[in-house]
């Protein structure tokens, strides 16, 4: 087996009736970057070594003894042991400070932008690679390179993600930098446009939209603690009798006498009418069609806590909501009976 300084030292100290004597003189500091120090004694000659594990301190400074011993008395300078003791724990290089984007400056996704410039300038899809993370687990550093073509550029972030967007974003500036034809299109005022349109746009629709929709009742909802048992009761209470009779009246106003010619626009009409009543009372409607291999089925909603929920079979599409619809009108009549 190969020697280490440590096993060397020893035995070239037996020879001379001599024992090293190592001292422990610095304990790691208590944190997550310990570094150990051991210092050890040979006769009149005093060496010392540190390492990120005892035994690593111990072995640097075996071998700063063999160094000194070769030095002051005259030997030959010792060769390099084959059997280094190996760093298991590597020390930590020195972590780079990131820099914060400030609140007020919109994220623009430089992945995205790098990726649309080299679609449309005809360039090779950018290519990412981590080539490093650094740091304890609690605090890491990424690393992260961008290559297009034959340029290369890296990001260094907290995440990976960050780390990436870095990348891709001074991959972009160079890009734009040597290409002159892409200065006059810089992909980040093209994204800033599109993004204060898309808002813009949505402003305008929120205020169309505004004054319709504040005038809409907000949906009740049945208590969630009662007894599925009780539902009924709590649902019919939330009216007095005067309004449960005037709803009863409008609900089945709606259903024809005669269901065997009806249009489907008449039964679309006649599912608005319902759900505006529904709206009124405070509470939302909706239907769904339901995809089948063989029927049509058809399932309408209303949200109260528990919902109530209607489900419908049929050949047709028009013939099957008019039988969900008609089944949801005599639940809410039941309840409120």
């Amino acid at each position: 087996m190969s020697k280490t300084p440590v096993s060397i030292l020893q035995e070239m100290m037996v020879k001379n009736k001599i024992t090293p004597n190592y001292e422990l003189i610095h304990d790691g500091g208590g944190s997550h970057m310990n570094v150990f120090a051991y210092q050890v004694k040979c006769d009149d000659l005093i060496a010392s070594g540190i390492g990120r594990s005892k035994k690593d301190a111990k072995h640097e400074a075996a071998k700063a003894m063999l160094e000194t011993i070769a030095t002051k008395r005259g030997y030959l300078q010792l060769p390099a042991s084959p059997a280094q003791s190996p760093i298991r724990t590597p020390l930590l290089p020195i972590i780079p400070e990131i820099s914060r984007i400030p609140p007020d400056i919109p994220f623009v996704n430089a992945v995205g932008a790098l990726q649309d410039l080299c679609v449309e300038n005809n360039l090779q899809d950018p290519k990412y690679q981590q080539i490093s993370d650094v740091g304890p687990p609690h605090a890491k550093i990424f690393t992260i390179e961008c290559e297009v073509a034959t340029l290369k550029e890296i990001g260094v972030a907290k995440t990976k993600k960050q780390a990436k967007q870095e990348a891709a974003k001074k991959m972009l500036d160079k890009l734009t930098d040597l290409v002159p034809d892409l200065n006059d299109n810089n992909i980040f005022d093209k994204k800033k446009q599109n993004i204060d349109q898309e808002m813009e746009n949505s402003n305008k629709i929120a205020k169309a939209q505004y004054t319709k929709l504040s005038k809409l009742p907000t949906a009740k909802k049945i208590n969630l603690g009662i007894k599925l048992s009780e539902y009924h009761i709590q649902f019919k209470s939330q009216y007095d009798d005067e309004t449960r009779k005037e709803i009863i009246e409008r609900i089945l106003s709606i259903i024809p006498s005669n269901q065997s010619h009806v249009s489907e626009e008449c039964i679309e009409y006649l599912i608005k009418k319902f759900e505006d009543i529904l709206i009124d009372i405070g509470l939302d409607f909706t239907s769904l069609c339901i995809p089948s291999s063989e029927n049509i089925i058809i399932a309408m909603r209303i949200n109260t806590s528990p919902s109530i929920v209607e489900l419908a079979l049929g050949e047709t599409e028009s013939e099957t909501k008019l039988r969900a619809l008609q089944k949801m009108i005599d639940t809410i009549v039941v309840f409120l009976t």
